[in-house]
């Protein structure tokens, strides 16, 4: 995907290592002039907005302004983007402090940022526009996913469409909700939330409908199209029967390999 991804927009570079796939645009010019107009023509939403709004702004700055050049600049700079992503960022005042003291920028006067105008209209992400199916397809691909587990213990089997975010864009899950009429947000024990759809009625009557002329652009394909599967089958026949039960588990063990699951297929 990330392959595909940097020949359409051709920027950018496809790193991997032993268990991540990174790709990454570092060139001032690519970004100002292929990545911004890409996320103008088509908005992130929650949190993601906000932090997309200060990059754009400290972007500019760099690129137009050349203010990465100058002492007050580099301290502005800093003020605005050290707690992007405030959520998933291992950043802390202190951090920030000893940045600061080693760039020698202690006593340098900079405008404060709230009072900076392009700044201070971003300080609230706006989601005035309506979710659209398009939006959800690339939730799906980045930050979802379509899973089936089994209970030995309770012979139970449970599907279930998720997708997690950090908290600061809990209001898009939230609009999930909405959208699908159907599942619920959770509040997870790590700085995230995940909306999740567990019912598989919900799954086959308000999910799958949504999508069923689109096509992921990842994994996630194989893995809705085994959802499909499995969830009208446990509609028409249920899985009480050995040789049901036996057909879900043969469709549905190899998905998401990298989790680990608790029991083995035997």
């Amino acid at each position: 995907m990330f392959t595909e991804l940097q020949k359409y927009l051709g920027v950018g570079r496809v790193y991997k290592n032993r268990k991540n796939v990174v790709f990454v645009v570092r060139s001032i010019d690519e970004i100002v002039n292929t990545i911004l107009p890409l996320f103008d023509k088509h908005p992130l939403r929650g949190g993601k907005k906000l932090s997309y709004n200060i990059f754009k702004e400290v972007s500019l700055m760099v690129k137009d302004k050349k203010k990465h050049l100058t002492v007050e600049g580099t301290h502005q700079i800093i003020e605005l983007a050290y707690f992007m992503n405030k959520d998933t960022s291992l950043r802390t005042e202190e951090s920030k402090k000893v940045l600061i003291e080693k760039l020698n920028l202690n006593n340098v006067s900079f405008p404060i940022v709230s009072k900076i105008p392009s700044i201070k209209a971003l300080e609230t992400p706006n989601n005035s526009a309506p979710i659209s199916t398009e939006f959800i397809r690339g939730q799906i691909d980045g930050d979802g996913s379509f899973n089936v587990s089994f209970a030995s213990t309770r012979r139970r089997i449970g599907v279930n469409f998720t997708v997690t975010h950090e908290l600061a864009s809990m209001s898009v899950l939230n609009e999930l909700v909405e959208f699908f009429q159907c599942g619920a947000v959770y509040k997870l024990p790590t700085l995230a939330a995940r909306f999740q759809v567990q019912s598989v009625n919900d799954i086959l009557n308000k999910v799958i409908p949504v999508f069923r002329d689109t096509r992921f652009n990842t994994k996630k394909q194989k893995h809705f199209e085994i959802v499909i599967k499995i969830c009208e089958l446990i509609n028409k026949n249920g899985y009480s029967k050995n040789e049901d039960l036996f057909k879900i588990v043969e469709l549905a063990w190899d998905m998401n390999k990298a989790k680990n699951r608790k029991i083995s297929k035997e």
